[in-house]
């Protein structure tokens, strides 16, 4: 198995750097636009974006746009792959936003606790003309946010029950890479540890770590409800996928063919949203069915992870001056 994961990991790294060296043509001597897209994951809301895009792409352009699917980070880690897609090696890359901390910190604005009340209103408003201040900072830095996809409300899974606000001190909860869900679980009284993904399931077992947080479908997926028998449904955040392009390959290709992409991204929102609260439904009740505990905040205590959390938005500010216009203007529009 070792031997299996280095070859897998060396094979990734080879077609990373030869994209980087010997960047790819994007318009073949038969004049087909083959655009490379990747992701970090398997089997999941991500690939079904990428498999959805895919489709509706050949069929709009018969075969003249030839898209060509890349999950299970075969492109490279999560860094990897963006430092690909900024230098145009490769053309798209759906991740999390809370993967895009080392590229800009201001991204990660999404992802910060209590911001929007679940996914679904986030991509919503994300999608329309008031995510057009984010789209607009993205595309300073050679970047286009096609479309904004929901992967799952952002809950936690547990190896102890949660009564009251004492309940995380000193627990050790493996997030994301981005800061600010690092101090959301500094704020409640634990410690975010970010953490790759192959050393989770070993780390929850053996008591390194105490819980995770993510979306329900990650929990599922990957089994890691064997090992951690409580769900806890806090912040009820957005764990938000963004579909993003390589600007300035966008820009290098015929009008029609830059409509045809950008159209296919935006039109695959809706089965986008059904199939993660399909899956997301279908996760929670099979993890439910094989004994894991749902815990719910009470009022009072939601009201308490709330206010602790305070702290991380204006630290986030303080630390990110530009993204104080694009985060007021996404409070206004919710009304907040």
């Amino acid at each position: 198995m070792r031997n299996k994961w280095i070859g897998v990991s060396a094979l990734g790294m080879a077609v990373f750097f030869a994209c980087i060296f010997f960047p790819f043509n994007s318009v073949s001597a038969a004049d087909k636009i083959v655009m490379r897209v990747g992701t970090p994951t398997s089997k999941d809301p991500q690939v079904h974006e990428m498999e959805e895009f895919k489709k509706a792409v050949e069929s709009k352009s018969e075969g003249k746009i030839e898209v060509q699917l890349f999950p299970s980070g075969q492109l490279g880690s999560n860094s990897q792959m963006l430092q690909g897609l900024s230098a145009g090696a490769i053309q798209g890359l759906l991740e999390p936003t809370a993967f895009l901390g080392g590229f800009s910190e201001v991204l990660t604005l999404v992802d910060l606790p209590y911001f929007f009340d679940d996914v679904w209103s986030a991509t919503g408003l994300l999608n329309g003309p008031n995510g057009d201040v984010l789209r607009k900072y993205l595309e300073m830095r050679g970047l286009v946010a096609a479309s904004f996809y929901p992967y799952g409300d952002r809950i936690l899974l547990l190896k102890f029950p949660v009564e009251d606000m004492n309940s995380f001190k000193g627990k050790k909860i493996r997030v994301m890479g981005a800061k600010v869900l690092q101090e959301e679980i500094n704020a409640w009284g634990g410690a975010g540890i970010p953490m790759d993904v192959p050393e989770l399931f070993t780390a929850l077992q053996q008591g390194v770590i105490d819980g995770l947080e993510s979306a329900a479908q990650f929990f599922f997926m990957l089994k890691y409800y064997q090992v951690a028998p409580y769900i806890f449904t806090e912040p009820k955040g957005a764990e938000v996928t963004i579909f993003m392009m390589n600007k300035k390959w966008l820009d290098s290709l015929p009008a029609d063919a830059r409509e045809i992409l950008l159209t296919s991204a935006k039109e695959i929102q809706p089965e986008a949203e059904r199939y993660s609260r399909e899956t997301e439904q279908v996760a929670m009740e099979k993890m439910q069915a094989a004994g894991v505990k749902v815990i719910d905040a009470s009022p009072e205590l939601r009201d308490q992870l709330k206010e602790a959390s305070m702290p991380v938005h204006r630290n986030f500010l303080n630390e990110n001056p530009e993204a104080k216009p694009i985060y007021e203007e996404l409070r206004k529009a919710m009304g907040k």
